[in-house]
Protein backbone atom coordinates (compact mmCIF):
# COMPACT_ATOMS: atom_id res chain seq x y z
CA UNK A 1 0.00 0.00 0.00
CA UNK A 2 1.07 3.56 -0.70
CA UNK A 3 0.01 6.35 1.64
CA UNK A 4 -0.29 9.99 0.61
CA UNK A 5 -0.76 12.98 2.88
CA UNK A 6 -2.69 15.45 0.78
CA UNK A 7 -2.84 18.71 2.71
CA UNK A 8 -3.50 16.83 5.95
CA UNK A 9 -5.93 14.32 4.42
CA UNK A 10 -4.60 10.77 4.28
CA UNK A 11 -5.21 8.76 1.12
CA UNK A 12 -4.22 5.13 0.57
CA UNK A 13 -3.48 3.66 -2.85
CA UNK A 14 -2.78 0.11 -3.87
CA UNK A 15 0.65 -0.51 -5.32
CA UNK A 16 -0.98 -1.06 -8.72
CA UNK A 17 -2.76 2.32 -8.57
CA UNK A 18 0.41 4.09 -7.44
CA UNK A 19 2.45 2.44 -10.19
CA UNK A 20 -0.09 3.42 -12.86
CA UNK A 21 -0.06 7.02 -11.64
CA UNK A 22 3.73 7.06 -11.41
CA UNK A 23 4.07 5.78 -14.98
CA UNK A 24 1.56 8.33 -16.29
CA UNK A 25 3.29 11.20 -14.46
CA UNK A 26 6.68 10.01 -15.69
CA UNK A 27 5.37 9.95 -19.26
CA UNK A 28 4.67 13.70 -19.03
CA UNK A 29 7.71 14.55 -16.90
CA UNK A 30 9.47 16.22 -19.83
CA UNK A 31 6.60 18.70 -20.22
CA UNK A 32 5.83 19.47 -16.59
CA UNK A 33 8.10 19.80 -13.58
CA UNK A 34 5.15 19.11 -11.28
CA UNK A 35 4.47 15.82 -13.06
CA UNK A 36 8.17 14.99 -12.79
CA UNK A 37 7.99 15.68 -9.06
CA UNK A 38 4.87 13.52 -8.76
CA UNK A 39 6.53 10.62 -10.55
CA UNK A 40 9.55 10.86 -8.23
CA UNK A 41 7.39 11.10 -5.10
CA UNK A 42 5.28 8.11 -6.12
CA UNK A 43 8.41 6.11 -6.96
CA UNK A 44 9.83 6.90 -3.52
CA UNK A 45 6.56 5.89 -1.86
CA UNK A 46 6.58 2.59 -3.76
CA UNK A 47 10.21 1.92 -2.84
CA UNK A 48 10.14 2.92 0.83
CA UNK A 49 6.56 2.40 1.94
CA UNK A 50 6.68 5.75 3.72
CA UNK A 51 3.86 8.29 3.67
CA UNK A 52 4.48 10.95 1.03
CA UNK A 53 3.22 14.49 1.60
CA UNK A 54 1.89 16.36 -1.43
CA UNK A 55 1.75 20.12 -1.58
CA UNK A 56 -1.21 21.96 -3.13
CA UNK A 57 0.35 22.16 -6.62
CA UNK A 58 1.18 18.45 -6.62
CA UNK A 59 -2.32 17.58 -5.41
CA UNK A 60 -3.88 19.71 -8.17
CA UNK A 61 -1.65 18.06 -10.75
CA UNK A 62 -2.62 14.62 -9.45
CA UNK A 63 -6.32 15.54 -9.85
CA UNK A 64 -5.61 16.60 -13.43
CA UNK A 65 -3.63 13.42 -14.12
CA UNK A 66 -6.42 11.21 -12.73
CA UNK A 67 -9.07 13.15 -14.68
CA UNK A 68 -7.17 13.02 -17.98
CA UNK A 69 -5.89 9.48 -17.93
CA UNK A 70 -7.38 6.18 -18.86
CA UNK A 71 -6.25 3.82 -16.14
CA UNK A 72 -6.92 0.14 -15.54
CA UNK A 73 -7.68 0.99 -11.90
CA UNK A 74 -10.81 2.89 -10.94
CA UNK A 75 -9.46 6.12 -9.46
CA UNK A 76 -12.78 7.93 -8.91
CA UNK A 77 -12.49 7.69 -5.12
CA UNK A 78 -8.96 9.08 -5.27
CA UNK A 79 -10.14 11.98 -7.40
CA UNK A 80 -12.96 12.73 -4.93
CA UNK A 81 -10.59 12.58 -1.94
CA UNK A 82 -8.14 14.92 -3.64
CA UNK A 83 -10.86 17.41 -4.54
CA UNK A 84 -12.14 17.38 -0.95
CA UNK A 85 -8.64 18.00 0.39
CA UNK A 86 -8.16 20.90 -2.03
CA UNK A 87 -11.51 22.45 -1.03
CA UNK A 88 -10.84 22.15 2.72
CA UNK A 89 -10.54 25.74 4.02
CA UNK A 90 -8.28 24.54 6.84
CA UNK A 91 -5.70 23.18 4.42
Amino acid sequence: MVRLDVLGQHVTLSEREAEELRAAAEGDAGHSTTRRDLSLLLARALETGSTIALNRAEARELVTLVSEGSFHSNLDLLRQALLLALEDPGA
